[in-house]
Order: C-alpha cells, then sequence, then structure tokens
C-alpha cells in the first residue's frame, strides 16, 4: 500500500500537495488548443475537523479558475453562524515532492477559504478526502502517515 511517513511540524500534520484545473477543465482547455495553467504548490494542513477541503483563492486565482457553486460554511470563529464562500472543481495531489508517490483525488469540489495570513498553509485536506485514506497519528513521536 502507497504511504509516506512525515515529521508533525510545530503547526500540525503538514504536506506539500498541488492543485490542478479539473480532469475535465483540462480536457476542455487541450481541446480548445489552450495550454494548461501551472499547478499550485501548496503546504496542507491535514484536518480532521474539517468536513471538506478548502483552498486559499490566491491558489485558484493563479488557475484562472471560475467558481462551480457556493457552500454556507460554518467554524469557531463564525460561532453559531454561517458565511458563504464559492466552490472550485480541481484535481488535487497529495504529496507532490519528489521522493513521495503522490494521492490524486479528481474532479474534487472545493471550497475556497483565506487561510495563509492566519495560519500560513494554502490548504485545508478535510474529510471529504481523508475518508479515502488510513491515517496514523503519532503524537510521541511527532510524526503521522498516509496510506492510500
Amino acid at each position: 500500500m502507497p504511504h509516506f511517513t512525515l515529521q508533525t511540524e510545530p503547526d500540525g500534520p503538514i504536506v506539500s500537495a498541488a492543485v490542478f484545473v479539473s480532469s475535465a477543465r483540462a480536457a476542455a482547455l487541450s481541446q480548445m488548443g489552450q495550454s494548461l495553467p501551472v499547478p499550485g504548490l501548496v503546504r496542507a494542513l491535514v484536518d480532521t475537523g474539517a468536513s471538506f477541503t478548502a483552498i486559499e483563492p490566491a491558489v485558484l486565482r493563479e488557475l484562472s479558475l471560475t467558481p462551480t457553486g457556493t457552500i454556507e460554511i460554518a467554524t469557531p470563529s463564525t460561532g453559531r453562524g454561517t458565511f458563504t464562500t464559492e466552490t472550485y472543481d480541481i484535481d488535487f495531489a497529495i504529496g507532490a515532492g519528489p521522493e513521495e508517490t503522490p494521492f490524486l483525488i479528481t474532479n474534487l469540489r472545493v471550497a475556497a477559504a483565506e487561510l495563509y495570513l492566519r495560519q500560513g498553509i494554502h490548504a485545508l485536506i478535510g474529510r471529504d478526502i481523508l475518508q479515502r485514506l488510513i491515517i496514523i497519528y503519532n503524537g510521541s513521536t511527532n510524526h503521522f502517515t498516509l496510506c492510500f
């Protein structure tokens, strides 16, 4: 089973990942003879408390993506309220480093969320992705493993 084990950073379980235009968008761009945008390389926090994956809006803008919908988000900072944010369809690869076998998720719906200024990350990997993985979090050694 492919996997990778990483040391937990002070900010938590962080992985390298890549954000691509969705497979469907890539096919449409290729059919029109247009080049594909360069994938965005990101620092992503594995977040079992997030029900879905969220991406920094600047990363999505770099891919020239247009929103495909909206979603209501509740966070600790919104209290009992929610806020509306745009959603986008992307392809997402966890483990985008040169020594890693990546785990690719295609045509994934993600939410846009301001993450970098407050948390220093570009993405939250939520349970929509984590349900496809085995996670081992070893706090006593400050390591975590993702198996896929």
